[in-house]
């Protein structure tokens, strides 16, 4: 796996090992200098090879906006600050995001996500469908997975068990936030237990569906909206 080689920059130093926390949860992000001040972070960037900027906007000496615009060729920035104020400015300088603080693991995810669809995008290159991907939030770890390689979802109390191709993983998401996140064109909810991937669904008989190695149930309050996407 290719290494996104990360710098954190940030004038409180807590603000900084935060930062660092969330991105050890996210084994291709690799951090590779911190730094309190933009001059310092400037010098070390004239000498490293650097991907991707967490930077904060507040900062004595050069802000992170000043800071950002001083580079003749800058890596990809996110800016973390408490501040809503510089938004508009922020991303006109075509930033990858803005995150507030205090910045939660998942909100970080999604930025995460954010930098890979530009480098993507950057690369010159479609996402296929089967290229897209889910966080899943797994003990004290998002782990990446893609879409096409979900079996189903099961609902287990306020958790849920995905079953993948690589064996199951159990994410701390109820099945209702998980069917807000997952595409209403590839998955669907056919019971208050299970999710499925509609391109999976091999038949449909009365009220259980058939999926390669597997029976699922169909609840009735589910049954006209799976009539519905499979054009019955």
């Amino acid at each position: 796996m290719q290494k996104i080689k990360c710098l954190l920059l940030d004038d409180e130093p807590i603000a900084i090992r935060i930062i660092e926390r969330h991105l050890e949860n996210f084994p291709e992000m690799e951090v590779v200098g911190r730094f309190n001040s933009a001059p310092s972070a400037m010098s070390f960037i004239r000498e490293n090879e650097v991907d991707l900027i967490f930077s904060d906007i507040e900062m004595p000496q050069m802000n992170g906006l000043q800071f950002l615009k001083s580079l003749a060729k800058a890596p990809a920035f996110i800016f973390t600050t408490a501040y809503r104020n510089y938004a508009v400015e922020a991303f006109d300088l075509d930033v990858v995001d803005y995150l507030m603080k205090p910045i939660s693991l998942e909100r970080m995810a999604r930025s995460i996500n954010r930098y890979h669809d530009r480098l993507t995008a950057d690369a010159g290159v479609v996402s296929a469908p089967s290229e897209e991907i889910i966080n899943l939030k797994v003990d004290k770890k998002i782990v990446r997975l893609a879409l096409d390689k979900i079996d189903y979802f099961e609902s287990f109390g306020d958790y849920a068990i995905c079953r993948h191709e690589g064996g199951k993983l159990v994410t701390r998401e109820t099945l209702a936030h998980l069917q807000e996140l997952l595409p209403s064109n590839r998955f669907i909810r056919i019971h208050r237990q299970f999710i499925v991937p509609i391109a999976k669904i091999e038949s449909i008989s009365g009220n259980t569906v058939y999926l390669k190695d597997k029976e699922l149930p169909v609840g009735r309050s589910y049954r006209n909206n799976l009539k519905l996407k499979m054009n019955l």
